[in-house]
C-alpha cells in the first residue's frame, strides 16, 4: 500500500527535527480538532490524516522505516516518497555512511497525548477537579524499558556486524541501515514480556484541577502523564484541549461576558429598574432616560475569574434591546397618536436637515 507524504501532510521539511515535528502537529491538530470543528467532515478528515502522520514520523524506528523503505512497517514495502524503488537507499543511509551518523538508540523520550474536554458554565466559571481514564503506556517492568533481555548482545547475521547492508561498487556503494539491528551491527533478544516495545499498554486514571475562568480553546499540560519513554527515556506528557459547552444566557469574549436584555418602548424613555443576570446571581441595574437600543452598561469585576492574577475577574457587559410594542387597541393607537404630535417634531427637524 502506497502510503503518503507525512512530511508535505504536516508541513515540515524531510530532514525537521523532532522538535519541529511536534510543534507542527500541535499547531494543525488544534485547528482541525473535531472538538473545535463540530460537524465539518473535512477538517475530521483532515484530523485523521495529521494523526496518522505524526504516529508516523514522531516514532524514531518508523520514521527511520519510511524514510529508508517508504514504509513504516520496514523494508520489502516500496520505496520512500520521491526515491525510486531501485537501490532502496535514502540520503539518511546515504551520509551515514559518508560522515558516521548512527541510528538512533538510545532513550527516546514518549510522545505526547491530547484528550479533549468539554465543559460546562459553572465548571470553567468555578473550577472542577476531574478524574479521567486515560489510555497511554508504562514501561516494561522486565527490561525496565530497553525492549531487551539482559544476555549479552550478539552479532547480527543480517549484516555480519556492519550495521549496513546491500551496496555495490562505485560511489554509491554504501548501502543501507540493517533491517534486523537497525543499524547497531549486534542484536540483543527482545523481551518476551513486551515483545521488544520496552513498554506496555494500560488505562491510567488521572486527577486534574481545572483553574477557575479556563477560557474555551485552552490548553492544559499533565506533566508526565503522556506515552512512556523508550529505552529509559522519560514519559512525555498530556495535554488537555478544552473546548466549552454553549451558555443561554452568556456570550463570552475572554474574561468578559456579554449578555442581551430587552426592555420596553417606555423603560428605554423613562427609565427603569431591571433585572440583569451575572454568574453570581442577579443584579438589578438602572436603565437611564432616552436609553437607545444598542446602548451598554458594564459591571465591572463581575465576570469570569482571569486565572494566574490572585483573583481578578472580567466584567459583565448588558446591551439594551429596546422592544417596539405592537398596539392592538384604539385607545393605544391614541395614546402613541399624542405622544408623537408632543414629542417627534424635533425628530422630524433631525432627520430633513440629513436629508
Amino acid at each position: 500500500m502506497a502510503h503518503p507524504d507525512y512530511y508535505k501532510i504536516l508541513g515540515v521539511a524531510r530532514g525537521a527535527s523532532d522538535e519541529d515535528i511536534k510543534k507542527a502537529y500541535r499547531k494543525l491538530a488544534r485547528k482541525h480538532h473535531p472538538d473545535l470543528n463540530p460537524g465539518d467532515a473535512k477538517a475530521e478528515a483532515e484530523f485523521k490524516k495529521l494523526s496518522e502522520a505524526n504516529d508516523v514520523l514522531a516514532d524514531a524506528e518508523k520514521r527511520r522505516n519510511y524514510d529508508s523503505y517508504g514504509d513504516p512497517a520496514g523494508p520489502g514495502a516500496q520505496a520512500p516518497p520521491g526515491f525510486p524503488q531501485e537501490g532502496n537507499f535514502s540520503f539518511e543511509d546515504l551520509f551515514s555512511g559518508i560522515g558516521g551518523r548512527s541510528s538512533r538508540h538510545g532513550p527516546e523520550r514518549g510522545e505526547d497525548l491530547v484528550h479533549s474536554v468539554r465543559l460546562g458554565f459553572r465548571e470553567a466559571y468555578e473550577g472542577t477537579r476531574l478524574n479521567l481514564r486515560v489510555n497511554r503506556s508504562e514501561p516494561c517492568l522486565s527490561c525496565r524499558g530497553t525492549g531487551e533481555v539482559g544476555r549479552r548482545a550478539e552479532t547480527c547475521r543480517g549484516c555480519q556486524g556492519k550495521g549496513r547492508v546491500g551496496g555495490g561498487s562505485g560511489f554509491l556503494s554504501f548501502g543501507r541501515v540493517c533491517p534486523d539491528c537497525g543499524g547497531k551491527g549486534s542484536r540483543t533478544p527482545p523481551c518476551p514480556d513486551c515483545k521488544g516495545a520496552g513498554r506496555h499498554a494500560r488505562q491510567d486514571s488521572v486527577a486534574i484541577n481545572i483553574p477557575a475562568g479556563v477560557d474555551d480553546g485552552a490548553r492544559l499540560k499533565v506533566a508526565g502523564k503522556g506515552e512512556a519513554g523508550r529505552r529509559g527515556g522519560g514519559p512525555g506528557d498530556l495535554f488537555l484541549q478544552i473546548s466549552m459547552e454553549p451558555d443561554k444566557r452568556f456570550t463570552r469574549m475572554g474574561a468578559n461576558l456579554n449578555v442581551t436584555i430587552s426592555i420596553s418602548f417606555s423603560e428605554a424613555a423613562l427609565g427603569a429598574k431591571v433585572p440583569v443576570p451575572t454568574p453570581e446571581g442577579e443584579r438589578t441595574i438602572k436603565v437611564p432616560p432616552g436609553t437607545q437600543s444598542g446602548a451598554k452598561h458594564r459591571l465591572k469585576g463581575e465576570g469570569m475569574p482571569i486565572p494566574k492574577t490572585g483573583g481578578q475577574r472580567g466584567d459583565v457587559i448588558v446591551e439594551f434591546k429596546v422592544v417596539t410594542p405592537q398596539l392592538h387597541d384604539e385607545k393605544s393607537k391614541a395614546l402613541m397618536r399624542e405622544l408623537g404630535e408632543l414629542n417627534d417634531e424635533e425628530w422630524h427637524k433631525q432627520r430633513g436637515s440629513h436629508g
